[in-house]
């Protein structure tokens, strides 16, 4: 969940630190089409308060640069001053030039999005503003229900009355209300004025959760030892007052009391310590993606909280309802959907309709992929690898990032990869349209090239104690074939593997590819293997075949490691 040095380095035109406009006097237009800003100006009657606005914010000619392309959300005249009116002001002088960057920038995406893109990114657009943030699409009527193009909504705030008007730096979509731009925490958000979670956000201030889950950015140390900023994201599953009261909780004292916790709030073994954390799932997700599921045919995904034995299980039942820890009757609870999605800075507030006490669930399936990873999805979004790379979505060519220099794994280098070899040594990898490598989980891989003897370590998700059978999903490509047929020095790709440092097996997956013939398939690494706790795992591989450190066509492509309970 990193925000790295360079974040912004492809909105350096973006940086005002000086008063005046650093574009002031550059000529942009290079077409028939004006450029974003300048169209904006061509409707006075429509867009001079918001004209007026990006001027102040020293933007308007940075969003003209026929160098770079934007979708620009812009609010009408009308929308603007019903704006003021809410926040209380006249002018936005009166709120500052710092807030009026963030709010052009909240209007501002740094790429092309045309009509068909926007409609099929329903639910969440998958780039982020000039704020870092991102935004939600819904079509909803005035009641609530489902509405076509003329009742789509940004945020379920803003109104979309134009779609995409085309111009020489990409596409400007007019809004009938202006949207506010997030500044808060998930916190700040939950306690704002007529929120229901007084007692919920009380139990958070005991126990200390309060401090973590209101933290937005952090300072830390990257592989190269570099100091970058880190974005902090939670999920807050919020309990209402009138929830606890229809369980007979009307204090933190009541809410303790009931879960049998002791009075020192702050240890991470009290109970209602647990509890709390057991609300915070750590990494923004919204409805949407709490209502999906890792592959077509799962019905249930397991949810890692900041309990760190505590998982939530989502499933759609029979009722063609998604439940919480369905199986749990203490426990059980749903989304109340109407009420979930808001958005804060960090993340996302999701209501549920029960208080959801800590459930000890049944062993699920759980697909953990090395690639789903915010760190890796934020430095993709920050501008880093090939040109037209974007974070697991399948495109027209194949695109490669290096991420080696990344918290995500440990790893040692021993000799990797002969040297006219063109990989990195961590790669995440996007596959294209066309090729077999589509059905790869979330349309990436890891590809490894770390050299006879090299290793990589990576923490899985928790994983519930009992017995499972461990299946890799790998990727191979026809240049791959010494490897599968255990020639030109190889011996077949022979790897080890182990969890905390245990239960080594050693073992061939490219041995048990059928045919010379590109796709992703399957090798089951362990028949067996059991874990006595409830917990994250370090999973370790061990490159063990000489052909690793001399042949330049030699790496590894991971999609996932499958994780299936073994039932008696």
């Amino acid at each position: 969940m990193k925000v790295l040095r360079n974040l912004y380095l492809l909105m350096l035109i973006f940086v005002c630190a000086a008063c005046n406009d650093p574009y002031e006097g550059d000529t942009f237009t290079i077409y028939d089409v004006q450029p974003a800003s300048s169209y904006l100006s061509s409707r006075p009657e429509d867009f001079s308060e918001w004209v007026a606005i990006m001027k102040y914010a020293d933007l308007y000619n940075a969003v003209n640069q026929a160098t770079q392309n934007f979708t620009v959300f812009a609010p009408n005249n009308k929308a603007v001053k019903e704006f003021y009116a809410k926040q209380g002001v006249s002018s936005i002088e009166e709120l500052g030039q710092e807030y009026a960057k963030t709010l052009v920038k909240y209007h501002i995406i740094q790429d092309t999005i045309n009509q068909e893109m926007f409609i099929e990114n329903a639910g969440k657009l998958d780039k982020k503003t000039l704020s870092d943030d991102y935004i939600s699409v819904s079509f909803e009527d005035g009641e609530g229900e489902a509405g076509g193009l003329q009742s789509v909504y940004l945020n379920k705030e803003a109104h979309v009355i134009e779609f995409a008007n085309k111009v020489s730096n990409g596409y400007v979509y007019v809004l009938e209300d202006a949207m506010t731009p997030l500044t808060q925490s998930v916190y700040e958000r939950m306690t704002e004025s007529g929120r229901p979670y007084t007692l919920f956000a009380k139990a958070m201030e005991a126990t200390g959760w309060k401090d973590s889950v209101n933290i937005i950015y952090k300072d830390v140390v990257n592989g190269d030892g570099e100091i970058v900023q880190q974005k902090c994201e939670y999920t807050l599953l919020g309990v209402t007052d009138a929830t606890y009261q229809q369980a007979g909780i009307n204090t933190v004292e009541d809410l303790a009391a009931k879960l049998g916790a002791g009075s020192d709030y702050t240890s991470l073994s009290n109970a209602l310590n647990q509890y709390v954390a057991y609300h915070i799932i750590p990494s923004s997700a919204d409805l949407n993606a709490l209502m999906s599921f890792d592959t077509p045919e799962a019905t249930s995904k397991m949810w890692n909280t900041k309990n760190k034995e505590g998982l939530i299980t989502i499933s759609k039942e029979e009722d063609e309802v998604f439940y919480l820890n369905y199986n749990d009757e203490n426990s059980r609870c749903t989304l109340v959907e109407d009420e979930c999605d808001l958005q804060a800075k960090n993340g996302y507030i999701h209501q549920l309709s029960g208080y959801m006490p800590v459930a000890e669930p049944e062993p699920v399936t759980v697909l953990f992929d090395p690639c789903d990873n915010q760190e890796i999805k934020n430095w993709i979004e920050a501008g880093n690898g090939e040109t037209g790379i974007k974070y697991q979505t399948i495109g027209s060519a194949e695109y490669k990032c290096d991420i080696s220099m990344l918290n995500t794994f440990k790893y040692k280098l021993s000799s990797p990869g002969g040297k006219y070899s063109s990989y990195y040594n961590v790669t995440y990898f996007t596959v294209k349209s066309n090729s077999n490598w589509k059905v790869a989980n979330k349309a990436d891989m890891l590809m490894l090239n770390l050299g006879n003897t090299g290793w990589i370590e990576m923490t899985t998700p928790t994983i519930l104690k009992g017995k499972y059978k461990v299946t890799l999903q790998f990727g191979y490509a026809t240049s791959m074939n010494f490897i599968r047929e255990g020639s030109s020095g190889s011996n077949g790709g022979q790897m080890k593997f182990t969890f905390d440092g245990e239960n080594q097996v050693i073992t061939k997956p490219y041995m048990t590819v059928p045919a010379n013939t590109l796709d992703c398939y399957q090798a089951v690494i362990y028949d067996e293997i059991e874990f006595d706790s409830t917990s994250e795992h370090v999973f370790k591989l061990v490159m063990d075949d000489p052909a690793a450190s001399t042949n330049s066509s030699y790496r590894i492509m991971i999609d996932y490691i499958l994780f299936e309970p073994i039932t008696e």
